[in-house]
């Protein structure tokens, strides 16, 4: 009777002695001038604590968090263009990390990002990318989309952060919703939305968005078919480039979504997506569109535009497709059955984009606009 009862003692205690663990997290979301966002997962309600630590002898900010088992902090009052180291303490445990605030809307500073996607399932070339893109320095992360297998998986999404999570605890991720991403019959994205929190304003809340960094627009788009994305979207995305062309301090536009408009590889080119979006692109003078979907590297150029193609983040690697419409095959220039990311530099009018294998070695470098 009495081992019995130690027994049942031990097993009670068992869950707190397991509890305020982080699951994911911490990792950023959402910068501004003025603000990131900080979220994480732990595996029991609890409350935490987040201090800042600012540059030249400030004094620390500590931010007291209410219990909750998925954090979501607005992380504000800071300065522009500016780095900030990080603590969030969640019982004994303490997570580290840096986080940088955007550059002013207009503001011509110059800009280095890195595109990738379509993660999926395959964990050892996701982290060995993951590994390489930690060596850049990037103002900011963009995803093609598809970052799990099946967004309806909740241990789908805790290895991706469980991958990601040295990447994210110091870089602002701002995803495209990809086909797999989505859940269920309906093919919702609530497991997508709750694990994001991405800027306001665009007509279907963090499948749709837009942001400003410096000179450069960014607009995600919602490609997937089966929502509105096709339809309603179409006219908000035209009210986006047309705002943006006309601002003065915007001088570059750039689109993210899942589906290429173009691609010689299996999925091929989305016939809607030109029918539908490239003519917008070329009217408004977008700089480049890049899309996932192909797990391969493509670059694509047409009416102006250039287009990339970033699946190679992880998932099984795409041959050419056998039946390659004409319009794919004229415009894509460069293909490559390659796990890789893009590295973006903006300066001025000059755009530079270098795609890089997971060992390093570059693809190529394409670049265009003047040098200022």
């Amino acid at each position: 009777m009495r081992r019995a009862l130690v027994l049942a003692c031990v097993l009670a205690a068992a869950p707190s002695a397991q509890a305020d663990r982080f699951v994911n997290g911490p990792y950023l979301q959402h910068a501004t001038p003025t603000s990131v966002t900080l979220m994480w997962e732990a595996d029991a309600t609890a409350p935490a604590t987040i201090t800042i630590h600012g540059g030249g002898g400030a004094a620390a900010r500590v931010i007291e968090v209410a219990a909750t088992a998925r954090a979501e902090v607005v992380v504000d009052g800071l300065a522009p263009a500016s780095r900030y180291r990080y603590e969030v303490r969640l019982g004994d445990r303490l997570a580290k990390g840096e986080l940088t605030t955007a550059p002013p809307p207009g503001a011509p500073v110059p800009l280095t990002f890195v595109v990738y996607g379509d993660t999926r399932s395959s964990t050892d070339p996701h982290r060995q990318l993951v590994e390489r893109v930690r060596t850049e320095v990037p103002d900011f992360l963009l995803g093609t989309g598809d970052l799990v297998d099946d967004g309806g998986q909740r241990s789908q999404w805790q290895t991706f952060f469980e991958v990601e999570g040295p990447l994210l605890a110091d870089n602002v991720l701002y995803p495209a919703l990809g086909n797999h991403d989505r859940q269920g019959r309906a093919r919702s994205a609530d497991a997508y939305r709750a694990r994001f929190a991405l800027p306001e304003g665009g007509p279907d809340p963090e499948r749709v968005y837009a942001f400003t960094y410096g000179p450069a627009r960014f607009v995600v788009l919602d490609s997937n078919a089966s929502s509105f994305a096709l339809t309603d979207q179409t006219a908000w995305l035209e009210r986006e480039l047309a705002a943006a062309r006309q601002d003065r301090g915007i001088a570059h536009i750039f689109v993210v979504m899942h589906h290429p408009p173009y691609s010689i590889s299996i999925h091929g080119g989305q016939r809607d997506l030109r029918e539908r979006w490239t003519p917008l692109f070329e009217k408004y003078g977008v700089a480049a569109v890049f899309s996932g979907h192909d797990h391969c590297y493509q670059r694509a150029e047409a009416g102006g535009v250039h287009y990339f193609v970033s699946g190679g983040g992880g998932a099984p690697l795409y041959a050419r497709g056998r039946r390659i419409a004409a319009l794919d095959a004229a415009a894509v220039k460069r293909y490559e059955r390659v796990i890789h990311y893009l590295r973006v530099h903006v300066v001025g009018a000059r755009i530079e984009v270098t795609a890089v294998r997971v060992d390093g070695t570059p693809i190529e470098t394409t670049a265009w606009g003047e040098v200022i």
